[in-house]
């Protein structure tokens, strides 16, 4: 699918994380290139984020569905990262319900504002 003002983007994904010695290590990280479309994060979208990060620098990317994931604790992944120019962020949730075009709507927030 081709979106209005798609551009080549990069996606870092990490490997579950493990405990070693009795202390957390992240997983491996892994670049690899997606095509997305990168949109302002406005208004009524900053409502889906935790109170603590809507009003920091953000935007929304438009993929196809299941390109960018969101953390998951139980299996111990972290969110995936997108870099967009120079700076990087991470996604904080990701919509996919538009049944006319499959799809995925990603919400991101600047890796360095996201907070603990």
């Amino acid at each position: 699918m081709s979106f209005l003002g798609e551009q080549s983007l990069t996606r870092r994904r990490f490997a579950a994380g493990v405990w070693t010695a009795g202390l957390w290590v992240e997983g491996a990280a892994v670049d690899s290139t997606f095509l997305g479309s990168v949109q302002p994060l406005k208004g009524k979208d900053r409502q889906v984020l935790e109170e603590g990060v809507r009003q920091r620098d953000g935007r929304k990317v438009y993929c196809d569905r299941g390109t960018l994931l969101t953390a998951d604790q139980h299996s111990g992944t972290s969110a995936d990262h997108v870099l967009i120019g120079s700076l990087e962020f991470v996604v904080m949730h990701v919509d996919d319900s538009h049944p006319l075009l499959p799809h995925d709507r990603a919400f991101l927030v600047r890796l360095q504002e996201a907070g603990p």
